[in-house]
């Protein structure tokens, strides 16, 4: 199985969807899972630094072998708008105006190419009225929420994921991304992981 993790607009939480997404994942030991760092940035080989141990694989390149595949994509539209190859295509955003505008191009360009594709509401708060707002839009009727949650970057920063720590704190953020990932794995057809 191959996931995009793709939107035009950088800082919307494609890493950390990437990351905490592959922790899911990697949670079935029979599972070989690879996260393939394909950002100039590099911001999952620089969680990947971070961490003593990683659960799953992280590199520059793609490579065969691996269960699942999810690519962490850069922040722009493609040469060409030439998109990978991919089952399915996750389209994380934030819910600010320049984001949302950004991540309409962005799901536009996908639908052009016919590629399959989940939405991603990342760091929804309800007390704000836009993110209310938007949410409610046309183009977010089927998108999956993931609140604003200090768990997400203070286990980056630790080289962790959700699915490495335990405690009450962080079940919302857990429950969030398995709700995703139950997605992806439903829209494919594909097995339940193991936990």
């Amino acid at each position: 199985m191959r996931i995009c993790v793709f939107n035009a607009k950088g800082g919307v939480g494609r890493t950390t969807t990437t990351l905490n997404l592959a922790g899911y994942f990697a949670q079935d030991p029979a599972l070989r899972v690879l996260v393939s760092d394909c950002d100039p940035q590099g911001s999952a080989l620089a969680w990947a630094s971070l961490a003593d141990e990683t659960p799953f694989t992280v590199g520059r390149s793609r490579s065969r072998g691996f269960d699942v595949e999810i690519l962490d994509l850069p922040p722009k539209i493609p040469e060409n708008e030439h998109l990978p190859e991919a089952d399915i295509y996750l389209v994380p955003t934030l819910l600010d105006g320049v984001s949302f505008v950004v991540f309409l191009r962005t799901i536009a360009l996908l639908q052009k190419h016919q590629k399959p594709y989940l939405v991603v509401a990342n760091r929804f708060n309800p007390l704000r009225a836009e993110h209310r707002e938007r949410l409610s839009s046309p183009a977010m009727r089927d998108a999956f929420v993931m609140r604003e949650r200090a768990a997400f970057a203070a286990y980056y920063a630790e080289g962790r994921t959700v699915f490495d720590m335990s405690g009450r704190h962080i079940g919302g953020a857990r429950s969030e991304i398995e709700t995703i990932a139950l997605a992806v794995q439903a829209r494919l057809k594909l097995w339940k992981v193991a936990a």
